[in-house]
């Protein structure tokens, strides 16, 4: 079962426990503990996984002023705060290693602001650069597990990785963006037909087996969806399953 799946099963059952619970009922505590303990080993999973995509950060903590200042410039947008480009391709090596040896899943998520251009030629460059710091706190706002980050892809552009995640698991993902930059409600009189800030959304998964799929592959395919996202009205999303070669060859 997907890691976030599971997670959200178990705090399921956790608030379904205290809501049958009252001031009159025995309080089951061995079921209680075999919740608990099946959260620790989790959050164990979790912390592994994060292994992937931490290590830099972690190297960070023991890094001098001046070469912590150059650490935190390269792997983080200066404008929004979320990953820098640079972070998001060596994290992509990692995680694409990683699943060489697990034959796992992967989803990509990349994420663009409809009609952004007209954005800035109505509202001009400074509430452009507010627009996106909004839709970018939002869209890591949507991101829930330690192993998944968002990164600055390009100007208006993000891109969200999302490890072990299935297709459903992307498909959640995205329906959260698109609701959550819906409801900043940041006015744009430049999306015809909306007339405040959307995104538009395409969507990648694909299992790898070592040696197939790379990165560009991964980034090629997400570009195809969005472009499909875009075509299709823009503020939606639009799926690709992404497939090596062993498994075209089948």
């Amino acid at each position: 079962m997907d890691l976030f799946a599971r997670e959200q099963q178990i705090y399921e059952a956790v608030i379904a426990e205290l809501k049958g619970a009252d001031k009159d009922t025995v309080f089951d505590f061995c079921k209680y503990k075999r919740i608990v303990d099946e959260y620790g080993k989790l959050l164990k999973q979790f912390q592994q996984y994060r292994q992937i995509t931490g290590e830099s950060e972690r190297k960070a903590l023991f890094l001098p002023p001046e070469k912590l200042e150059v650490s935190i410039s390269a792997h983080y947008d200066v404008l929004t705060g979320v990953f820098s480009k640079k972070y998001l391709q060596e994290n992509m090596e990692r995680v694409l290693g990683t699943m060489g040896r697990k034959n796992d899943i992967l989803s990509l998520v990349k994420v663009d602001i409809d009609h952004f251009k007209n954005y800035n030629d109505i509202y001009g460059y400074t509430a452009g650069d507010e627009c996106i710091r909004g839709v970018a706190d939002t869209l890591k706002s949507c991101l829930f597990r330690a192993q998944d980050f968002v990164a600055r892809y390009s100007g208006e552009e993000f891109m969200a990785i999302l490890p072990h995640t299935p297709e459903e698991g992307s498909r959640l993902v995205a329906e959260r963006m698109l609701e959550g930059v819906r409801n900043l409600k940041i006015p744009h009189l430049g999306n015809k037909g909306v007339g405040f800030v959307t995104v538009s959304i395409g969507l990648v998964a694909s299992k790898r087996t070592p040696g197939e799929l790379t990165i560009d592959d991964f980034f090629k395919s997400a570009d195809q969806a969005l472009a499909e996202a875009q075509s299709l009205g823009r503020n939606q999303y639009s799926f690709v399953e992404l497939t090596d070669s062993a498994e075209d060859g089948k």
